[in-house]
């Protein structure tokens, strides 16, 4: 076993030779104590990648985050908050209209989310939107959380197709016969015709045809 000599320097000028590193490799280069290594570490400040089991290290000074906090570096990935449940309740509080699970995912490049998600939710860090499909998750602050789902609503109906004419047709009839209701009004009613319509596809009718709902009309 070889005899600990080594710098703080020297333990720092392993991360020159390659910008992310393993516990492993690290004590293996300087042949110092783990306690020794966190203790570097810890005074220069450090993050752990949030894949890769946060098995892989790198000093703060060294990733050049994007917009979104994110960083990699030969597939292995760290964010500014550090651990995958931070990043995730961190991606979420800044994004303007909540994200899904599969959106998380992506941003990320992490296989699945979905436990991390649900563990947060269950622990109130997170809101769970449990009537759309796929969920999508809010910020916890209530104020917050409004905003995003009143962008994500807005952004749904700028983006959402007609209906075919038939169904069309049928939801027109609806809001003729009966002004004075709701869009989730009018989806029961079509629905025990069997004609499905999302409240988020009448409003887009709505939006398309600049029909003026009664006040109020929109948070129904």
């Amino acid at each position: 076993m070889r005899t600990p000599r080594f710098t703080r320097q020297e333990v720092l000028d392993q991360f020159t030779h390659r910008p992310v590193l393993t516990k492993e490799q690290l004590l293996e280069a300087c042949g110092c104590s783990p306690m020794t290594v966190w203790r570097l570490l810890s005074r220069e400040g450090y993050f752990t990648s949030y894949n890769c089991n946060a098995r892989y290290y790198t000093l703060v000074s060294i990733p050049e985050f994007d917009e979104r906090g994110l960083w990699g570096y030969e597939g292995i990935r760290f964010s500014r908050w550090g651990s995958l449940p931070e990043t995730l309740v961190g991606l979420v509080e800044h994004s303007t209209a909540g994200l899904t699970a599969h959106e998380l995912a992506e941003l990320l490049q992490v296989r699945n989310v979905r436990p991390a998600l649900t563990q947060l939710a269950d622990r109130q860090r997170l809101w769970r939107e449990a009537e759309t499909k796929p969920f999508v998750y809010l910020a916890a602050e209530p104020s917050q959380r409004d905003r995003q789902r009143q962008h994500r609503a807005q952004a749904f109906r700028r983006s959402a197709p007609l209906p075919e004419p038939t169904r069309l047709v049928a939801l027109l009839v609806e809001i003729v016969r009966h002004p004075d209701q709701t869009p989730r009004q009018w989806a029961r009613r079509l629905a025990r015709r069997d004609i499905p319509l999302r409240t988020e596809q009448i409003r887009a009718v709505l939006d398309h045809y600049q029909l003026a709902p009664k006040k109020g009309l929109w948070n129904s």
